[in-house]
């Protein structure tokens, strides 16, 4: 088993971004990219030589695009077919019409940036049982990670999810639209995505492994192994991933175990961080931030 590295929400200007599918698949093989979703809205991409390209595993999919009065975007990741955007009655109706939707097209469900105009929160996504993956970190700015005043930050959506028993896994992506100008304002490519642990480059292989859990999402800090029991979670983090990193060694890294309610269990700047379950823990999961500011989170684990 062994680390692939993939974006699964990236635009093209089949829709909305500023360039060509080649030009797009091109960036993400230079920044070594496993595997690539191009998510058009509303629109299947296909490339001009087919899926396949020999340097990047091409997996299909498309931003199932739902506009006013919901905007509700939902990821359709390795759909065998075109998904008509589908309104319902109201926001939960509406998710729960495409999720299904979007399974009965062989893919997995994703819901995009649930603070974007925030449209969404914790009690309209808990209700959803269908609905399994969301954004945690998306990397265009207009879509509020942090929150406001009146709306929880997407990490704290997360832990009021689990809080209240919903097996949610969070995902970070780039959301790339731009690629001929690069500006922190601007979305461009490179910024958040997942690291699937399977055997193999192969669409069947990542996508089972991804459905499973089986991923720890990043905008930067490297994971080389996450050891999970009855009776402690470990980890090993990768400090030399990168040249970007072996040219600045003097990186620190924060661990902090989460659980009940975003309640900090443990903090640790090991490189080798380890928590001891003690039994009464809901579930736990991990944030890594590095010293730089770069984030990886570990999925859940439930403890009992």
């Amino acid at each position: 088993m062994k680390w692939f590295k993939g974006n699964i929400h990236t635009h093209t200007n089949e829709s909305d971004g500023d360039s060509d599918p080649k030009t797009v698949v091109n960036f993400y093989v230079e920044l070594n990219y496993d595997f690539l979703v191009l998510s058009d809205h509303n629109h299947l991409t296909v490339l001009d030589y087919g899926n396949k390209h020999p340097d990047i595993l091409m997996i299909p999919g498309e931003e199932v695009t739902i506009r006013e009065p919901f905007n509700i975007h939902m990821g359709a990741i390795g759909i065998n077919s075109y998904v008509e955007p589908i309104y319902g009655n109201d926001s939960i109706d509406t998710i729960r019409a495409n999720t299904n939707a979007i399974h009965s097209a062989g893919g997995i469900a994703v819901l995009n940036h649930p603070n974007f105009k925030w449209a969404l929160n914790e009690k309209i996504i808990h209700k959803v049982n269908e609905l399994k993956f969301f954004e945690v970190f998306n990397g265009d700015s207009a879509t509020n990670n942090l929150g406001n005043e009146n709306s929880k930050s997407t990490e704290e959506i997360w832990d009021s999810l689990l809080s209240d028993g919903k097996l949610i896994f969070g995902v970070a992506t780039d959301d790339s639209h731009h690629y001929k100008k690069f500006s922190s304002l601007l979305s461009n490519p490179g910024r958040g995505w997942i690291m699937v642990k399977a055997e193999s480059r192969v669409q069947t292989d990542i996508l089972d492994n991804f459905a499973k859990g089986n991923f720890y999402s990043s905008t930067g800090v490297f994971i080389s192994d996450i050891l999970i029991n009855k009776n402690e979670i470990s980890l090993d983090i990768d400090t030399n991933p990168e040249d970007y990193i072996k040219e600045n060694p003097e990186y620190h890294y924060k661990t902090q175990f989460i659980g009940e309610d975003g309640i900090v269990l443990h903090e640790t700047w090991d490189l080798s961080p380890t928590y001891i379950i003690k039994g009464q823990e809901k579930y736990v999961r991990v944030v890594i931030t590095g010293s730089s500011g770069h984030k990886a989170w570990t999925q859940p684990m439930f403890i009992n």
